[in-house]
């Protein structure tokens, strides 16, 4: 089994995230994708997220309605500072047959060396990731050569590049309330509205 990984704080979970994994299924012919909610992203400015309960169930409400895409809470679970290395530790565990990938956007690729024991990333997992813009693709096989040679990374990167859509741009939209639904799940624009998220 072919099984990936897709970590991120999800705040909110956008179209761009599902047709980034969407994609990778086609291309990588994944069997599942695992969604995994940090419960504090390192390296980032957390102030604006909301809790962990919502980022979950934002997840499994854009989510239900694809047979090879799950959510994880294991990081919220385990708390404090959410490192991908250890829940590639753990997936490594609970599937120790299948081939592992991690799914990350371009941006987390160019950085990953600032990242918690990154090589251990490099050396348990396949890393998927796609260029943001017509720009990035040549940045993205760059940094994968460098990688390659430095650390024996194995990565793939697809060549069409996935819309350069933000979460951040997704808060500022419902701040000015401006209309989401082109760009979420309508579940998950009804669960930000009931619950008067990002206001």
């Amino acid at each position: 089994m072919k099984t990936a990984i897709f970590g991120g704080s999800f705040n909110p979970i956008h179209n761009a995230h599902v047709k980034l994994a969407s994609r990778f299924v086609d291309e990588a012919l994944l069997d599942s994708v695992i969604f995994v909610p940090t419960f504090v992203t390192p390296l980032k400015d957390n102030s604006s997220v909301v809790s962990s309960e919502h980022r979950l169930k934002m997840c499994e409400l854009a989510l239900k309605r694809y047979d090879s895409f799950f959510v994880s809470d294991v990081e919220i679970k385990r708390g404090g500072l959410s490192y991908s290395s250890d829940t590639i530790a753990y997936f490594k565990v609970l599937y120790p047959e299948d081939d592992l990938f991690f799914i990350m956007g371009a941006d987390m690729f160019l950085t990953l060396e600032k990242w918690h024991e990154f090589q251990y990333i490099f050396d348990n997992v396949t890393i998927l990731t796609a260029p943001r813009d017509d720009c990035d693709y040549d940045k993205l096989v760059k940094k994968f050569e460098y990688y390659k040679n430095k650390y024996n990374a194995k990565v793939y990167i697809t060549k069409e590049y996935i819309e350069d859509l933000s979460s951040t741009s997704i808060r500022d939209m419902i701040l000015s309330e401006a209309d989401i639904s082109a760009y979420l799940d309508k579940d998950v624009v009804a669960y930000i509205v009931k619950h008067g998220l990002y206001r």
